[in-house]
């Protein structure tokens, strides 16, 4: 005889989840867990960041910064390079270009000192010149302003954005600095004191 039931078999009842405590308090290993997330994307951020502005110096087309060789007589070497305010004194150079290798050049018109960044670009500074301002040349090369006298070797008497034709918007008496990148040209006279 066989002690099997011809009774339907029903399906266990589903287990419903045990509710929820209600409140916000999360376990001591949850926040934890959370904390370590957190600092670990800080640290990934800014670390990021800290490259992002160090593989260029920091710098973007525009910008100033003060710049000299670290060797007087090789200006070809290794150079300071620390960002400034645009109408600070110490402020020697403009940002005009950033090149995506170094092997690229800077424009040919203007005088533009190259320097090399990390990983594999460069940067094209020029003078940070401004109208109205002295200026003497350094023993680096570099124009560095000045105030101005009657014994100022050169002033910015204008400045014009563009290039327009040679010759044909500085004052008489007066010489053009040309860069083609930015497009300007810059009319350097002498300070007429007064």
């Amino acid at each position: 005889m066989s002690t099997e039931s011809t009774d339907p078999v029903e399906p266990p009842a589903a287990v419903a989840p045990a509710p929820e405590e209600a409140g916000t308090d999360e376990s001591p290993k949850k926040n934890w867990l959370k904390f370590v997330i957190v600092g670990l994307l800080a640290v990934v951020l800014v670390g990021g960041g800290v490259w992002a502005l160090t593989s260029l110096g920091g710098v973007k087309v525009g910008d100033c910064v003060s710049a000299s060789p670290k060797d007087v007589d090789k200006p070809d070497g290794e150079w300071n390079i620390s960002s400034q305010g645009c109408g600070d004194t110490a402020a020697t150079h403009r940002v005009a270009a950033l090149l995506d290798n170094a092997e690229d050049q800077c424009p040919a018109e203007g005088i533009y000192e190259q320097m090399q960044a990390d990983g594999g670009k460069s940067m094209c500074l020029m003078p940070n010149l401004a109208e109205g301002n002295c200026y003497t040349s350094s023993d680096d090369g570099a124009f560095k302003k000045e105030a101005c006298t009657t014994e100022s070797p050169v002033k910015i008497v204008k400045k014009v954005d563009g290039l327009p034709e040679e010759g044909s918007v500085c004052p008489e008496g007066s010489s053009e600095l040309r860069f083609s990148e930015p497009a300007s040209v810059y009319c350097m006279g002498v300070h007429e004191g007064s």
